[in-house]
């Protein structure tokens, strides 16, 4: 016979599990359960002889007989409270013990800590949200209403090379005659090779685009705000006006591609001196660029970040490489859009302006421009224009009479948004394998520099 052994002696001659009788088990059990003593060990006891053995005579295999499923609960249970009693508190056990006490005043002080800085962050958002209120906005144009000077002179700017102007961006600058006749701008048209202040402030700049950006520098002193636009950037609704892209919290607004999210050139100054420095591979020009010089502008203790950034365009042998190098910029940018006294960028397809193949050539109440027009008459190379035909200057004024859309051009919100939303997943899916970089696992930003990497912070 084999025996459970006990402290309690009564409790031993109890727990022999040799063939018993039914009433020899019955007052055995009546009688544990009636024990006046509190030990532990009588506790789990009283449980396990919830379960009554029976060996069959002959036999050679056990039945276990319950009482109901909810005992055999309980009595489980038990034994895991009683299991945690002894490994948590056991004298043994006392520096484990003090150890947890000492985790869990650390993670509450850490929890009103945390508290109270979520509180602080709380008024800082509702303090940004009081300021941005203040900002002054241009509602949306309505009925081709005057367009208010709220932030002084406004001019366009447009700059081309004559014969480029010759044989395509008809349909494009005849959309922008049309529009300024409908208010009160001041108009730079700029040949790039013969205007003479362009010339003598520009000589040191042959490529195109570096000099167009000097030359936006020449006449930007003659007015508060300029547009700077492509000269293949259309105007496709009218009723808007410039001073709703204001953003007057910020020297410089931009907005991003919609495709590969890297930030438009198309816009605007400084960079003309770039054009010396910049890396003799393929280096993405103007728009190359503007990545690096906004995150060096925005930025510019985040040396590390600039530094590999700036490796990752050196190294660039094609588009694929070069959109590595724009990963890294935005990712070193961060979700941050507004640099006080510096710059602003747009989100995608929130800007003045989009590429019309976006949306089929389709514009809704919310569009201003479309980019990416070429042509010098409406149909040519099977174009789908939103426009019947170019527009007539001569026939434009202050409405919509002489704009001659095409009525199935004309979508709502909701379809653009569509539009936009499909092109939108397909482009995520087919972005560039080479420029899925992230820098800082590819990248080194300590091994190289410390213990000085956070010097220009």
């Amino acid at each position: 016979s084999r025996a459970v052994r006990v402290k309690n002696p009564s409790l031993h001659s109890a727990c022999s599990l040799t063939g018993q009788s039914g009433e020899r088990v019955r007052r055995m059990k009546k009688r544990i359960l009636h024990h006046d003593s509190p030990t532990v060990e009588n506790f789990l006891y009283t449980g396990l002889t919830h379960i009554i053995w029976n060996r069959s005579s002959g036999m050679n295999t056990w039945r276990m007989k319950m009482r109901n499923e909810r005992t055999l609960l309980y009595i489980l249970c038990t034994l895991c409270a009683c299991i945690l009693f002894f490994l948590v508190l056991s004298p043994q056990r006392g520096n484990d013990r003090g150890r947890i006490l000492e985790y869990l005043r650390e993670t509450g002080a850490a929890r009103e800590e945390g508290g109270r800085e979520l509180s602080r962050g709380r008024v800082e958002v509702r303090k940004k949200e009081e300021e941005h209120k203040d900002d002054e906005h241009m509602a949306m144009r309505q009925n081709m209403s005057s367009c208010k000077p709220l932030f002084g002179k406004v001019g366009v700017f447009v700059a081309y090379v004559k014969s480029s102007m010759e044989t395509h961006y008809g349909v494009a600058q005849r959309t922008l005659e049309c529009y300024l006749k409908s208010v009160n701008y001041t108009v730079f048209m700029v040949d790039l090779d013969n205007d003479e202040r362009v010339k003598h402030a520009c000589y040191k700049n042959q490529q195109l685009f570096f000099r167009k950006h000097c030359a936006a520098s020449v006449y930007l002193k003659e007015v508060d705000w300029m547009l700077i636009l492509d000269a293949d950037t259309a105007i496709v609704n009218p009723n808007h006006c410039i001073e709703e892209w204001i953003d007057t919290r910020a020297d410089l607004n931009f907005y991003e591609r919609y495709f590969n999210w890297e930030i438009a050139s198309g816009n605007y100054l400084k960079w003309g001196d770039w054009e010396f420095i910049q890396p003799q591979n393929w280096n993405g020009a103007d728009n190359g660029v503007l990545q690096i010089h906004i995150l060096e502008a925005v930025l510019p203790s985040a040396v590390q970040e600039i530094r590999i950034c700036d490796e990752i365009w050196h190294k660039g042998t094609d588009y694929d490489t070069y959109m590595a190098f724009v990963t890294c910029c935005k990712m070193a940018m961060g979700a941050t859009r507004l640099w006080p006294g510096k710059v602003r960028i747009y989100r995608r397809a929130h800007g003045w302006v989009r590429d019309g193949f976006l949306a089929d050539d389709g514009w809704a109440e919310t569009d201003f421009m479309l980019h990416g027009y070429k042509a010098n008459k409406v149909g040519q190379d099977g174009w789908a224009s939103p426009f019947t035909e170019a527009p007539n200057p001569a026939k434009c004024d202050a409405s919509t009479k002489g704009w001659p859309w095409r009525k199935e051009k004309l979508f709502t919100v909701q379809e653009v948004k569509d539009r936009l939303s499909a092109f939108e997943g397909s482009t995520g899916k087919n972005y560039p394998q080479k420029a899925r970089v992230i820098p800082y696992l590819q990248y080194p930003d300590v091994g190289n520099c410390f213990p000085n990497c956070d010097d220009m912070v």
